[in-house]
């Protein structure tokens, strides 16, 4: 490697990174840890930090870190910053906060592509002048990283000093970093920081807080309390009792947390009244990834004392991580009418009042976390749908749904009332779906005059529900009524 020249022509670089924890604790970065690949053409030490890309730690589940001259607990979150160009930057805590020094991160920067390139220093949230975070929301409290002695293109190393047990930056001084680098391909070094707080006396101290770089949106830093993790405990549906939800895991329930709880799915609303959007949050404060499915998301109503899934009944299958610090916001659409589409398939319509459940996904294999909401709304009236066909046959009503006609293998899905022990029992909300839409188009029809009822459709609607068995009868109870229902292939 040859020693490359700085363009502002202050001094050489080169820049890695993926966002997470260090899948082998990182070397300290000293002249030891950042060994050079190569020197100079004379021989000299200015090299001695660059590394290749291969050697540079790599950053995984994150390390979650206490302070003791606060109760804050905090991590890195995020992908990590990577330019269109290949520049890419990581980062994780080495310590927190002590009487002796400030919180430690540890970054890894780089260039990913496998030829020269020169980087303007200020595009890199990390390589700013100042380099600041802020919180994204409250009173947007602002962080610094401040470069220690052990970062080899800090120009200046800025001091810190305690103010009343917490750490903040003396002064800004002058520019911490060059303007522009030159970078060998495939070349990193590691770096250290301090965080600290605003260098202005009448700024607020670290803070619990979500903390982003102006410049980059897809890496923070996320503190919270150590002693209270956790919601304030004042939701509106405090003191409910619901059972639990179907599954072999436990229900944590929103209302039911409290400050130390450390994982929670937090509304912004929990009584709502048709139409309307909620936002939900999956906060994981804990010092452990939830891993699990982002999309696996349920909405179940309770009658009765029993919980009846609702929606979806189909959803992809990734698999993904919410690690410590970190939050998944997703939104719910709830309609008394049929719901408009949506860009993410999380609108349910045809809802009537009652209580229902919302869970947001990461189900762990012991808990899933759910939120109550309490719709205020008119009971749903179910009908069949408006372009089917009706004919009276006697006591028995034919109905054609229009896939009939072009099915490439059409079906007949018959409804009878019948007695006995039901198999399963359904609620209003569930026939709009598509798993009962046979059902949706006969249960309706039903009167003191019609016996049965035939819907004439294709296979998938006829015999879903005996889960695609031909001639397997399913026995069910609907509003206090008992019907027997199978489906058979046309011809």
């Amino acid at each position: 490697m040859n020693r490359r020249t700085v363009l502002s022509g202050a001094t050489t670089a080169a820049v890695f990174g993926l966002a997470g924890c260090v899948d082998d604790a990182p070397a300290e970065p000293d002249a030891a840890a950042n060994e050079s690949t190569g020197s100079d053409d004379s021989g000299g030490s200015d090299d001695d930090f660059w590394q290749s890309v291969d050697e540079l730690p790599t950053f995984r589940e994150p390390t979650v870190v206490d302070f003791e001259t606060a109760p804050l607990t905090a991590a890195i979150v995020g992908r990590g910053q990577r330019t269109d160009d290949g520049f890419a930057v990581g980062m994780d805590f080495r310590s927190g906060a002590t009487a002796e020094a400030p919180a430690t991160l540890v970054a890894t920067v780089a260039n990913t592509r496998p030829f020269e390139q020169p980087l303007e220093l200020r595009r890199l949230g990390p390589l700013d002048s100042p380099s600041l975070a802020r919180m994204t929301e409250g009173d947007r409290t602002t962080v610094y990283l401040a470069p220690t002695e052990a970062h080899p293109l800090a120009e200046t190393v800025p001091t810190t000093e305690r103010d009343d047990g917490r750490w903040r930056l003396a002064d800004l001084g002058d520019d911490w970093y060059a303007e522009t680098v030159t970078v060998d391909g495939e070349t990193g070094f590691v770096a250290e920081y301090h965080l600290v707080g605003h260098h202005l006396d009448d700024e607020p101290p670290i803070g619990p807080g979500r903390y982003r770089f102006e410049r980059d949106d897809r890496l923070a830093i996320v503190a919270w309390s150590t002693d209270e993790p956790g919601p304030d405990g004042n939701s509106g549906l405090a003191g409910r009792e619901p059972p639990g939800l179907p599954g072999e895991q436990s229900t944590v329930w929103y209302h039911e947390s409290t400050p130390s709880t450390e994982r929670f799915l937090r509304p912004d609303a929990e009584q709502v009244e048709p139409p309307e959007r909620i936002g939900f949050e999956l906060v994981n404060h804990s010092r452990e990834s939830i891993s699990g499915n982002p999309y696996y998301w349920r909405l179940h109503k309770l009658v009765d004392g029993g919980w009846y899934p609702i929606a979806p009944w189909e959803w992809p299958q990734p698999a993904a991580e919410l690690t410590p610090g970190d939050r998944s916001a997703t939104e719910l659409g709830v309609y008394h009418e049929a719901a408009p589409s949506s860009t993410d398939g999380r609108a349910v319509g045809f809802l009537g009042g009652g209580l229902y459940a919302y869970t947001g996904g990461f189900d762990t294999e012991t808990e899933q976390y759910a939120a109550l909401l309490a719709v205020d709304a008119p009971a749903i009236a179910v009908d069949i749908e408006s372009d089917a066909e009706i004919v009276e046959e006697g006591s028995t009503t034919v109905v054609e749904l229009p896939n009939h006609a072009e099915a490439r293998r059409p079906a007949t899905f018959t409804v009878r009332r019948a007695d006995g022990e039901p198999d399963r029992e359904l609620v209003p909300e569930q026939l709009p779906r598509r798993p009962f839409r046979g059902l949706r188009n006969a249960l309706p029809l039903f009167d003191a005059d019609v016996d049965a009822v035939r819907v004439k459709t294709d296979r998938g609607t006829a015999l879903r529900l005996a889960g695609y068995e031909e001639n397997e009868t399913v026995t069910i109870r609907y509003e206090d009524e008992t019907y027997s229902a199978v489906g058979t292939l046309d011809g």
